[in-house]
């Protein structure tokens, strides 16, 4: 595993442990953010057996940038998310206190 697979594994294992914290977790209502999380989870499960030495460097190559493409496509399905869930609180900008 190179440095930068290595940095790149612990950054995941950090979204990992932010998305699981009970704070992040009783907030997701969303079935379908749920499961995208779930999926997130085993993408980097598979990120980290794909980058054992003990993988064919042949197979590892195409196999992690599948891995990679389906990261990608669960990060910016949280981001969406988290996005909406901001916007939605948009409005307290506008809030002054009543003179």
């Amino acid at each position: 595993m190179t440095i930068d697979s290595h940095l790149f594994l612990d950054t995941l294992e950090q979204m990992r442990e932010l998305l699981s914290s009970p704070d992040v977790e009783s907030r997701a209502d969303d079935a379908l953010l749920t499961q995208t999380i779930k999926d997130f989870y085993s993408l980097i499960d598979e990120y980290a057996v794909a980058q054992s030495p003990d993988i064919f460097a042949n197979e590892d190559s195409e196999k992690i940038k599948i891995i990679l493409a389906q990261l990608t496509s669960k990060i910016d399905a949280i981001e969406q998310h988290v996005k909406l869930e901001t916007d939605k609180l948009s409005f307290l900008s506008k809030v002054t206190p009543k003179n």
